[in-house]
């Protein structure tokens, strides 16, 4: 009995192991199929512009401002805390306006929406890029940039390609 008392007792060992592996694989496997922790998306919708009509007056350009809809959908199981963040729009790879995101609280599973205002302090956009802008409106394949950083110093950072599509005569 004394010599049999090892190989009894691995085997005892090798059954619960091979208990918990099996646990933790059918557990990996539910995770993976019913995905309970989903990560926090974002979206952004581009609702009016302004500013981007060339000045009259020589030396007179309009600074341009964008008034963007922010949507952040935590899909997690815990509140998320965020201190806050920036917003940059560029076109062409010329920024153009920033703004700024308010620190806020997300709820398990809620939707956090912010309107957010970007302008460009005083500083007007270089009549080359107006027209390069106006005849890619025309051609429909005028594209905003959007970056988004969240938190100090922009710990998530989040981009977007925008159309830029609002009608000619509406918010310009």
């Amino acid at each position: 009995m004394a010599v049999l008392f090892p190989f009894n007792h691995f085997l005892l060992s090798f059954w619960f192991f091979l208990g918990f592996w099996i646990i933790y694989q059918a557990f990996g496997a539910f995770c993976a199929v019913v995905n309970i922790d989903k990560p926090i998306a974002s979206s952004v919708e581009l609702v009016g512009v302004g500013g981007l009509v060339p000045a009259l007056a020589p030396g007179a350009a309009s600074p341009p401002t964008f008034n963007l809809l922010l949507r952040i959908d935590n899909g997690q199981i815990c509140d998320q805390y965020r201190e806050g963040g920036s917003v940059k729009v560029s076109y062409a790879g010329v920024p153009l306006a920033y703004g700024s995101i308010p620190s806020f609280r997300l709820g398990a599973r809620k939707v956090f929406t912010v309107a957010v205002n970007a302008t460009s302090e005083g500083a007007g956009v270089p009549g080359d890029l107006l027209r390069l802008m106006a005849a890619e409106r025309r051609m429909g394949v005028a594209q905003l940039d959007i970056v988004m950083q969240l938190g100090w110093p922009g710990l998530e950072s989040y981009s977007w390609s925008v159309d830029f599509m609002i009608p000619m005569g509406r918010g310009l």
